[in-house]
């Protein structure tokens, strides 16, 4: 399915990127999720943010079809990524952009290492990490990668490898790689790990570029610092299931991450929209 929507403010009922409902996921005697609903509309910025063990790595492998819900009562729940319940996991891959420390590190080393940036890009429109058949790329295919490149401030190193470059600049090639073919929505899991303070700031900076190009961002954290100014809505998860749902405002309170982190906290707000989070002594 091949989508041309692009979400717009004016939009009274823009279609849903992802629906779930129900959805438990249980491995021995542990349950990783339980009875988990939520819902995320295209053009709505959201972070699903909460502690280790709160849900969040086995509610990113269900959207990314690395593992299914689990049958409790007879029912499974369901899962529906931009309306279809069953998907090709290559033709979702070229709905849904997905930017992550683990796909850093298989890019890092090994064969995909010697990939130049703008081959590793160009591998984005074949779900691969391998180097694209030159014979199967085409002029749309390449401009579309070179506006990428440039979107992410990367045009300069376009020959470099992988190998070959600093985290911050290799994970800026990595989202060059995720939005190529315009996904409707980037799903980024904790995606400044590994990365500078200066480089942090950057890569969220050019994440908010991203946002402006209609590309919908589903920022998956347990980081308050990677939560930008565009997420207006967060997800809470406490131990599989939703603790809180709304405006980013109400969710990052100091007692509601308080009580999810089980920790004294303060936050606040940064004069550039970020938030600020620190242990109370």
């Amino acid at each position: 399915m091949q989508s041309n929507f692009r979400p717009s403010p004016d939009h009274p009922n823009p279609p849903k990127i992802l629906e779930v409902h129900n959805v438990s996921v249980i491995r021995g005697h542990s349950s990783l999720l339980q009875n988990l609903s939520l819902s995320i509309s295209m053009g709505q910025h959201t972070a699903i943010l909460g502690p280790n063990g709160s849900g969040k790595s086995t509610l990113l492998k269900l959207l990314m079809r690395n593992l299914y819900p689990s049958c409790v009562d007879g029912q499974p729940g369901s899962i529906e990524l931009l309306g279809q319940t069953h998907w090709n996991v290559w033709d979702l891959r070229t709905q849904l952009g997905f930017v992550s420390g683990e796909i850093d590190q298989h890019f890092h080393a090994g064969r995909s290492g010697r990939l130049t940036a703008q081959q590793a890009v160009l591998t984005g429109f074949f779900s691969s990490e391998l180097e694209p058949d030159p014979e199967a790329i085409t002029e749309p295919m390449l401009q579309a990668a070179r506006h990428a490149m440039d979107l992410m401030g990367i045009a300069s190193l376009a020959h470099r490898t992988l190998g070959t470059m600093s985290t911050g600049e290799r994970r800026r090639t990595l989202l060059a790689r995720a939005i190529c073919h315009r996904p409707l929505a980037l799903i980024l899991d904790e995606p400044t790990a590994g990365l500078d303070l200066g480089s942090q700031r950057q890569l969220l900076e050019y994440l908010e570029k991203i946002a402006q190009q209609n590309t919908t961002l589903i920022l998956v954290t347990h980081q308050l610092s990677e939560v930008l100014p565009c997420i207006e809505r967060t997800i809470l998860l406490r131990r599989g299931s939703v603790a809180f749902d709304g405006s980013t405002e109400v969710a990052l309170q100091a007692d509601r991450l308080s009580k999810l982190f089980e920790c004294p906290l303060r936050v606040e707000k940064t004069p550039s929209n970020f938030w600020r989070v620190e242990l109370q002594s």
